[in-house]
């Protein structure tokens, strides 16, 4: 059979069990198991084993269960709320104010938990309320919220990141470094695109005044946006710096929350069973996805399709910028669809090493596939972040909704364009670690 029988054959196992309505990780272990079958018969098998010990048995991925456990007691503790109130001080009096508010507090907020989905739940209930009772267009609101929360799986720390780095190899605080300004710099064409329209048509964030004076807008920024300032620069500083590795650092961050959760909310047994949960049911979650997607590149690995995958794409001599453009709509299609954990697993055996052998850099490639997945979030029929907002929104349309949010995901198009063109963006921080 030839390879591009054998691709199509695997593909079609995988999509028929997906659409039967398999588990992610299932799916990806049963369409394994059936490829090492067809291409080598039991003997093939026998490894795998090997394979799913491997897949877990690797230090770096413990960083995961403690990032999730920091960012479940940070949501469970009301910080969120107290945080946005906090960033609501500062950027009151800036045009467009509470929108900007929206971005930065969605942004450093989901960084820090790592859920950009519990984040723009926790934002959202505080911030559309607020806002819509002020006067701000319903759009602008829903999309700055939903697009603010997507900025979380990029600036760290970032469970993609990681999870992408054990897969390549990559190491996991470059990766890191490398997502930091090209966070910042997306976050910025968010404000300037709000900045703009709110200057176009002052009707849609009204200029609003305060009445807090300095000393209360300081001491709502020391109690509220402070601590989770301090705890991202505590975690990130470690790791940069080299005093710890990511996995001390979010054990050392979980320590932190822990102390946050225990002074911002009262004791409460079963906030803390739920945070214990939610952790176990998200690290579990990663685990399966890990192991099931472990299995599937086994197996293409075995059959050398993804040699010949590789050689085929390069052997097309097409230019780097085409090939590029086709694995960005790959990407993109398949974020319609699936979950960020689910794609980075699901395509690294046959994508990866196309990026490689087109020279692309991988740190630089990491933050470009991080992007992509964002624009999952936000786009129909499967996006996460609208959901949530709907959820929240009190019963506005969709179509709303994803009207809001359609500037955003050219913005974040444009972004993967220029860090193309300048790869020097993303770069500049690693480099600077070497």
């Amino acid at each position: 059979m030839s390879w591009e029988l054998s691709l199509m054959l695997y593909a079609s196992v995988l999509f028929v069990l997906l659409l039967m309505g398999e588990w992610i990780p299932f799916a990806l272990g049963i369409g394994g198991v059936f490829a090492l079958y067809l291409s080598g018969g039991a003997s093939a098998i026998r490894p795998l084993g090997s394979v799913i010990w491997n897949s877990l048995n690797n230090f770096t991925l413990t960083a995961i269960p403690l990032f999730v456990l920091m960012g479940e007691l940070v949501l469970q503790s009301g910080m969120g709320e107290r945080f946005y109130r906090g960033m609501s001080a500062i950027f009151r009096r800036v045009p467009g104010g509470l929108l900007h508010t929206n971005i930065v507090s969605a942004a450093i907020f989901s960084a820090l938990t790592g859920v950009s989905i519990a984040t723009a739940a926790t934002i959202g209930t505080v911030a559309i309320p607020t806002l819509t009772k002020q006067g701000y267009e319903r759009k602008m609101i829903f999309g700055s919220l939903a697009a603010g929360g997507t900025l979380g799986i990029l600036i760290p720390p970032s469970i993609p990141m990681i999870l992408y780095g054990v897969l390549a190899q990559q190491s996991i605080p470059r990766l890191f470094a490398a997502g930091i300004v090209p966070g910042i710099m997306i976050a910025l064409f968010f404000i300037i695109y709000i900045a703009i329209r709110v200057f176009l048509n002052r009707n849609l964030a009204p200029e609003l005044l305060t009445s807090r004076n300095a000393q209360v807008r300081l001491w709502a920024f020391l109690t509220d946006v402070f601590p989770i300032l301090a705890l991202i620069a505590l975690i990130l500083g470690g790791i940069y710096l080299g005093i710890m590795t990511p996995t001390e650092a979010a054990a050392l961050g979980s320590f932190f929350s822990t102390i946050l959760y225990l002074c911002y909310s009262r004791f409460n047994l079963e906030k803390l069973k739920l945070v214990v949960r939610s952790t176990v049911r998200t690290t579990c979650m990663a685990g399966f996805i890990l192991v099931g997607a472990q299995i599937f590149s086994f197996a293409l690995v075995n059959s050398g399709l993804h040699r010949l995958v590789t050689t085929w794409v390069v052997s097309l001599g097409n230019t780097q910028w085409t090939i590029f453009i086709l694995i960005c709509a790959i990407y993109i299609f398949l974020g319609f669809f699936f979950d960020p954990i689910s794609i980075i697993v699901m395509t690294m055996a046959i994508l990866y090493p196309i990026i490689v052998q087109l020279n692309f850099d991988p740190i630089w490639f990491g933050v470009i596939l991080v992007i992509l997945i964002e624009l999952g979030l936000i786009t129909p029929p499967v996006g996460l972040n609208l959901f949530v907002i709907h959820g929240i929104s009190g019963g506005r349309p969709m179509a709303e909704i994803v009207i809001g949010v359609i500037p955003y995901i050219f913005i974040l198009l444009f972004a993967i364009v220029v860090l193309y063109f300048f790869p020097g963006i993303a770069l500049f921080l690693p480099n600077l670690m070497s």
